[in-house]
């Protein structure tokens, strides 16, 4: 790896550069994760190419950590990309399913869409800066642009904890949903 070979000659850059990385992949895994274990669907081809689409996209990320930002912004977009695209397959597969799910989507809706607008924000920053990297002379400020990133990376990763508690609390019977309440309703009539 990049890492491990270049080590000795990476400055402060290249070691954010690492520890974005290194946030991302964990963050890529915990969402496929937290996706995976909170909709019940029928997996089908595309649901198997998901993973490999995050490991091409990660290991260009990693390829480009050591003096290659520019690359490794492309890369990162290419990750949250991917990340949406395996959001909304999962959004569909699971909406074939809709009794199952109804309740869980309807628990996690308003933290999806906070979610979904922090992976465009990301998405449309790490795409601008590689788009204008050269006009805009983002090789000078390399440290601002890779803070800017590992900010937006940790940001998005502190919105999965919140979800993931709703998550939870829907799976311990501590969120009431629609079904529940209708149920409490009529067991209040009789």
């Amino acid at each position: 790896m990049r890492v491990e070979g270049n080590y000795l000659q990476f400055d402060v850059t290249d070691w954010l550069l690492t520890a974005a990385t290194f946030i991302g992949f964990l963050a890529v895994w915990n969402e496929y994760l937290m996706q995976a274990l909170a909709f019940v669907w029928m997996p089908n081809l595309l649901d198997s190419l998901v993973p490999f689409a995050f490991l091409a996209s990660e290991l260009f990320a990693g390829h480009f950590v050591y003096h290659g930002l520019r690359g490794w912004l492309l890369s990162v977009s290419l990750i949250f990309v991917v990340g949406a695209v395996a959001q909304f397959l999962t959004f569909t597969q699971a909406h074939n399913l809709i009794e199952e799910n109804r309740d869980v989507a309807r628990a996690l809706a308003p933290y999806g869409r906070i979610r979904a607008m922090l992976s465009v924000v990301i998405i449309v920053f790490c795409l601008c800066a590689w788009a204008f990297y050269d006009p805009l002379h983002l090789a000078q400020v390399q440290i601002f642009v890779t803070l800017l990133a590992l900010a937006g990376i940790i940001v998005f990763v502190g919105s999965s904890a919140p979800y993931w508690n709703q998550l939870l609390a829907y799976a311990r019977g501590e969120q009431r949903t629609g079904r529940q309440r209708k149920g409490q309703a009529e067991n209040r009539e009789r």
